[in-house]
């Protein structure tokens, strides 16, 4: 991937800045018990966990996703139910996931204050 001289990652020629976050893709096979969804803008950071808590959905019947090259920012979730519809499974699992991370984050921000608080001394910003 084209890395700028920040560090960070360069768009692509082919990614657009207006495309929609999330898109369902239409065609034989698609219907609102079995579904892929596309996420622009992400990689396999996002679809990896994303695919943890779908997973242990009780009315998901398959999950997996796929990036679909290496140098597109995007990637397919596909998720099929047994009566839950697709999309609804997919907002269940975001909740969770970003809850979570709200956790995670707390989490971090406790520990690195009660290091603080014990070594007021240094200064961890440097």
């Amino acid at each position: 991937m084209p890395v700028g001289a920040d560090g960070f990652r360069l768009p692509n020629v082919n990614e657009s800045q207006f495309k929609n976050k999330l898109e369902c893709l239409t065609g034989p096979g698609q219907n609102e018990h079995c579904c892929t969804f596309v996420i622009n803008g992400e990689d396999h950071t996002l679809g990896n966990a994303l695919k943890h808590f779908i997973v242990q959905n009780p009315a998901v019947e398959f999950c997996g996703y796929t990036v679909p090259h290496p140098m597109e920012r995007k990637i397919h979730i596909r998720i099929q139910t047994w009566d839950t519809p697709a999309v609804e499974v997919l907002h269940q699992a975001l909740k969770d996931l970003k809850k979570q991370n709200e956790a995670v984050k707390k989490l971090i921000q406790d520990e690195v204050k009660r290091y603080q608080e014990a070594h007021p001394q240094q200064d961890l910003e440097k």
